[in-house]
């Protein structure tokens, strides 16, 4: 079998230096860790995981339980892009840090925290990457007991952990403004579900939007809603039912958007113009939508890798600032024109 004295012996360096590689690489050259890599490919050889964790206290695996209760309807689910680009972001970081990816999947709360105590009371992580926050969310809580490492996609009002979020009330202030640059003045937001940290945030927003235009808020044109096709499409047909419609409609997200859309389409109304549409997220589909979606990005590719970089930090003992806020962009397209 072989062992890192032989990989010590190829790569002509001291066994030390081969274990630095294998658990401290930031300690070591460049130049040296490409030779020991080449004799690590040579050979074909795989450290052996569970001794290096006996060693260094650490399984130097991140855990990601990814959010796919649909009564949650969370803010990244495995059945969107947005979190395969969120998910691909962390794992490069991981691998880049020689880390691996826990992943474990469940439908239920309650066997969503069981997962959760498992996997830390067994240690088999070393941290944990979430999303999806919530109000009072027992995660973070249970975590915190544990004085267990976690970086949480979203704020939150609980918890002593890491935290990474887009500037949701920015983004739905940005969308609000160019509304009205637009000419808009009945201005509907279809909102994620209320139990969603982001859900304040992002009403927020708009609350100051409108009153920033003196334009009075009507509580008919909010609407809670979630991240699903059948939420824009549904939401959108009770907007259009009203006695006074409003001309311009925020969602929660690009999918629900795509819902509204759909349902402009059956009551023959044309996007744009009938009624303008704003999203939240541009995902890939945004922009080759029938009209292309004016939306607010947000950059899950760096979210991903800044909440993976500042885990493996956290993991490692280093001194960090708890909230971590990124800004987002409207990108304007076709689905959002003057009021018809």
């Amino acid at each position: 079998m072989t062992t890192i004295r032989d990989i010590a012996r190829i790569a002509q360096v001291s066994v030390g230096t081969v274990s630095n590689y294998l658990n401290n690489p930031e300690l070591l050259a460049d130049t040296t860790k490409e030779k020991i890599q080449i004799a690590i490919d040579e050979v074909g050889y795989f450290p052996n995981s569970a001794a290096r964790s006996l060693k260094s206290n650490q399984t130097r695996r991140i855990g990601i339980i990814p959010e796919i209760n649909p009564s949650h309807n969370k803010s990244v689910t495995p059945s969107d892009t947005t979190f395969l680009e969120f998910l691909s972001a962390i794992n490069t970081v991981a691998a880049e840090n020689n880390y691996a990816i826990l992943m474990a999947a469940s439908l239920e709360d309650a066997e969503e925290m069981a997962i959760y105590k498992q996997l830390v009371g067994e240690g088999q992580v070393d941290g944990f990457i979430l999303s999806g926050t919530r109000r009072n969310d027992p995660r973070l809580i249970f975590l915190d007991e544990q004085n267990f490492p976690y970086v949480a996609f979203g704020r939150s009002n609980v918890g002593r952990g890491i935290l990474v979020d887009v500037d949701g009330a920015a983004g739905i202030e940005m969308a609000v403004d160019h509304l009205v640059e637009l000419g808009h003045k009945k201005i509907a937001f279809i909102t994620p579900p209320n139990e969603l940290m982001c859900t304040q945030d992002r009403l927020a927003g708009f609350e100051r939007a409108m009153e920033k235009h003196n334009i009075k808020i009507i509580d008919n044109y909010i609407l809670e809603g979630d991240f699903q096709e059948e939420s824009g499409r549904a939401s959108m047909y009770l907007l259009l039912d009203l006695a006074d419609p409003p001309t311009a409609v925020i969602t929660a997200n690009d999918i629900c958007a795509f819902g509204a859309i759909t349902a402009l389409g059956n009551r023959k109304l044309q996007t744009g113009k009938d009624m303008s549409v704003i999203g939240f997220d541009d995902i890939r589909m945004a922009s080759h939508w029938s009209p292309p979606l004016t939306t607010v990005w947000q950059p899950y590719r760096e979210i991903g890798f800044m909440a993976g970089s500042l885990l493996i930090d956290l993991i490692n003992g280093k001194d960090l600032q708890r909230e971590y806020l990124l800004e987002p962009r409207l990108i304007i397209r076709n689905s959002a024109g003057t009021p018809g």
